[in-house]
């Protein structure tokens, strides 16, 4: 969809059939089994080094999470190990996968995934974001890149992959791959964000570092 050499802008990579229709829906019943509660963006730095979770009009969608009973479950476990393979990135430096649910009228308005702090942080920034499309919408929720003027339409099994860091600088911001959730018109969406850090994520949290 978009390189450096074909818009002058960040690369954007869609994949179609990267999952099955069985592991979408496998996906989507462990978020309904562990119930959807609204969405959370990152909020203040507390002084232990966790964060407050930060409510606001501009996310509306519900979220659940694969945590590690996910992980090991026979039908989902290998869809995380096939990110990786696709990324190149070891699932150890990615965030548990945030599965998550828009009904009509739900968004997320313009936002960058990459936190600023965690540049000095174990783990280190988010360097790219992987979102796994898991059921077919009746109408919109698309994902718009505003400053690239590209929309990327939900379709189960596909995915679309971009940077939130430099190609030659990975530790520093892109600038330019700021994106939005547009709201669905009709029916429900279901999608999963996975966010790959420049470094070791799970080890980090494991010891409450990150």
């Amino acid at each position: 969809f978009s390189s450096p050499k074909t818009t002058d802008g960040p690369w954007l990579i869609t994949m179609d059939d990267v999952i099955s229709e069985k592991e979408a829906k496998a996906f989507i019943e462990i978020g309904k089994d562990q119930g959807y509660i609204r969405s959370a963006d990152v909020g203040a730095l507390n002084a232990d080094g966790s964060w407050e979770d930060y409510y606001y009009e501009g996310r509306t969608s519900t979220t659940a999470w694969c945590d590690e009973d996910c992980h090991a479950d026979p039908i989902t476990g290998p869809v995380l190990e096939r990110m990786s393979n696709l990324t190149g990135i070891d699932d150890t430096n990615s965030e548990y996968l945030q599965l998550l649910r828009y009904g009509v009228g739900q968004f997320y308005n313009v936002h960058h995934d990459y936190i600023d702090v965690s540049q000095k942080r174990q783990d280190g920034p988010r360097i790219l974001t992987m979102y796994l499309y898991l059921n077919d919408v009746k109408a919109g929720g698309g994902t718009n890149f505003d400053q690239l003027n590209i929309t990327v339409m939900p379709k189960r099994g596909r995915v679309v992959l971009w940077p939130s860091v430099l190609d030659d600088k990975p530790s520093e911001k892109d600038e330019r791959t700021t994106h939005q959730a547009l709201p669905v018109e009709k029916g429900i969406k279901f999608g999963a964000n996975a966010w790959f850090h420049l470094r070791d994520f799970k080890s980090a949290l494991a010891r409450g570092c990150a």
